[in-house]
C-alpha cells in the first residue's frame, strides 16, 4: 500500500496532458467527470473507492501485467524491462483514478519557509512585475488586461549543489550561470519547493554539473477552473516567471547571458512564452536569457496532431498517460483553466499559448532571435511531435538547437528516478552542454 500511495502522489503531479481532441465548450465528458469526483469527494465513498481500487491493482491487476509483460513481444518497448511496464501501467491506472477522485487544489503559497525545513535550499521572495513597470508590456500586458491578472509576491526556492554554502545575501559571482526552472503540472498542478518530483530535473543538473552551484525554481501561480474558483489565467504563470528572471538579474546580479531558463511539460511552456516575450520587448535592462533548456515541453494546447502517424497515437500505450476514453480530462482541465475568459481558439493560433500549433501560420519568423536550445523529449512520449515540431520550427529560424531523444524514454522522464539508465545519461549530456557554454 505504501508503494500505491507514492504512485499516487506521483498522479497528482504529473496529470495527462494529451488525448481526444479539446472540447472547450464545457464538454459533457470533463462535467460528468466533475460530477463524479464531486460524489467520491464525499465519506465513506471516497475510502471505499480507494480500498476498491487499490486492492485490485495490488493483488488483480499487477500479476495479470506481471504474466502479460514476460514475452518481451508484450512490452510496450521491448527493451523495457518487467518493472518498467509495470510502473508505466500502473502510472496510466493511477491517473484514470485520479481522474474520478479529483485533483486537491491548493492555493497559491503565502507563506515564508525556513531554513531549517530545507535541505540544500533556500527560500526566497520574489516582488511580481508592477502594472506600472516598463516591463509590463506587449502581449502580456494585452492579455493580462483582458483576463484581470494582477501582480503579487510570489516564493522561490534555490536548490544548492551538495555541500555549497549559503554566502551573505547570495548576491551572484562574477561568471556565475544558473538556471531558472519553471516546473511542470499542466498549469495547475506541481510545486516549485524542492521536495516536488519536479526538482529532481535541477537536482540532477547540479549533481553532474561541473560549473553549476545553485538553481532557482519559481513557484508560480497555478490556474483552476470549475468546479474549483476560477483563478490565474493566462498571462498569471508567465509574468511570476518574468519577476524571477527579473529577481535573478537586477536582485541577484546575474548577467542575462548566464541564465538558463528552463522548462519541463507545460512549464516548458511557460518557458518559451517567458523567452518570447523578452525578445519580442527588447529592454536593455532586462535582456533575454544565454540558454534555453526545454524538457517534453507541452508545446501545443490544442492538441492539432492527432493522426495515425502521430505521437500521441503509435505511443499511446507507453507514454505515462493513459490512451483510454476520457483520459484527458487532466488536459482539458488545464486548458480551460489557463484560458480562463478567452476564446478556445487562442490555443490554436496564440503564439504564446501553442507555439508548435498547426494553426499557426505562416510560422516563418517564429522563433528567430531565440537562444541556443537544448531540447529534451521522450522517444515513447505522447507529446514527442510537440518537441519535433518546435525543433524543425527553430532550426528554420536559425536557433542553435540540440535534440536529445532517447528513444525509449517517457514524458518529462527527467523527474523520475526510476526511469534509468535513459534519466542519468541525458543529464550527463545537459550538463555538458551547460559546461562547454560557459562564458
Amino acid at each position: 500500500m505504501q508503494k500505491s500511495s507514492c504512485l499516487l502522489n506521483l498522479v497528482q503531479k504529473f496529470p495527462p496532458i494529451c488525448g481526444e481532441p479539446f472540447l472547450l465548450q464545457k464538454p459533457t465528458s470533463l462535467t460528468n467527470t466533475h460530477a463524479m469526483a464531486s460524489f467520491l469527494r464525499r465519506q465513506p465513498f471516497r475510502a471505499l473507492f480507494f480500498v476498491y481500487f487499490f486492492t485490485t491493482l495490488v493483488f488483480f491487476k499487477i500479476p495479470i501485467w506481471v504474466f502479460r509483460y514476460l514475452p518481451h513481444a508484450n512490452r510496450p518497448r521491448s527493451t523495457w524491462t518487467i518493472k518498467r511496464c509495470l510502473i508505466i501501467r500502473a502510472f496510466q491506472d493511477l491517473l484514470v483514478f485520479s481522474s474520478k477522485v479529483g485533483s486537491v487544489q491548493k492555493p497559491s503559497p503565502t507563506k515564508e519557509v525556513a531554513d531549517k525545513e530545507l535541505t540544500n535550499a533556500k527560500f526566497a521572495w520574489v516582488e511580481g512585475i508592477d502594472e506600472g513597470s516598463e516591463l509590463f508590456c506587449g502581449v502580456l500586458k494585452q492579455y493580462a488586461e483582458k483576463t484581470g491578472v494582477h501582480h503579487v509576491r510570489i516564493p522561490g526556492y534555490w536548490l544548492l549543489k551538495k555541500g555549497t554554502k549559503w554566502v551573505g545575501e547570495g548576491k551572484a559571482r562574477e561568471g556565475e550561470r544558473t538556471v531558472l526552472h519553471l516546473h511542470g503540472g499542466a498549469f495547475y498542478m506541481g510545486s516549485a519547493h524542492p521536495s516536488d518530483m519536479t526538482a529532481n530535473l535541477t537536482r540532477g543538473l547540479l549533481l553532474h554539473s561541473s560549473t553549476l552551484e545553485r538553481t532557482f525554481a519559481v513557484d508560480y501561480r497555478l490556474a483552476a477552473s470549475s468546479p474549483h474558483p476560477a483563478r490565474n489565467p493566462f498571462p498569471a504563470a508567465v509574468l511570476d516567471g518574468l519577476a524571477a528572471y527579473r529577481y535573478l538579474i537586477q536582485d541577484v546580479g546575474f548577467d542575462p547571458a548566464n541564465v538558463i531558463i528552463a522548462g519541463d511539460s507545460a512549464g516548458g511552456n511557460l518557458a518559451f512564452a517567458l523567452v518570447r516575450h523578452l525578445i519580442e520587448n527588447p529592454n536593455p535592462v532586462l535582456p533575454p536569457p544565454g540558454y534555453l533548456l526545454s524538457v517534453s515541453t507541452w508545446g501545443d494546447l490544442s492538441a492539432s496532431r492527432r493522426g495515425p502517424n502521430s505521437s500521441a497515437v503509435l505511443n499511446a500505450s507507453s507514454d505515462i498517460f493513459p490512451g483510454v476514453v476520457g483520459s484527458s480530462q487532466f488536459g482539458r482541465y488545464g486548458v480551460v483553466s489557463i484560458l480562463g475568459p478567452l476564446e478556445g481558439a487562442e490555443i490554436e493560433t496564440n503564439r504564446y499559448l501553442s507555439p508548435a500549433s498547426a494553426h499557426l501560420v505562416p510560422t516563418k519568423g517564429l522563433f528567430k532571435g531565440f537562444p541556443p536550445t537544448y531540447m529534451v523529449a521522450g522517444g515513447a512520449e505522447r507529446l514527442l511531435d510537440n518537441s519535433t515540431v518546435l525543433v524543425e520550427r527553430m532550426e528554420a529560424d536559425g536557433v542553435e538547437v540540440v535534440t536529445d531523444f532517447p528513444p525509449d524514454a517517457v514524458h518529462d522522464f527527467l523527474v523520475f528516478t526510476w526511469h534509468e539508465p535513459e534519466r542519468s545519461e541525458a543529464l550527463r549530456r545537459i550538463s555538458r552542454w551547460i559546461d562547454r557554454t560557459q562564458k
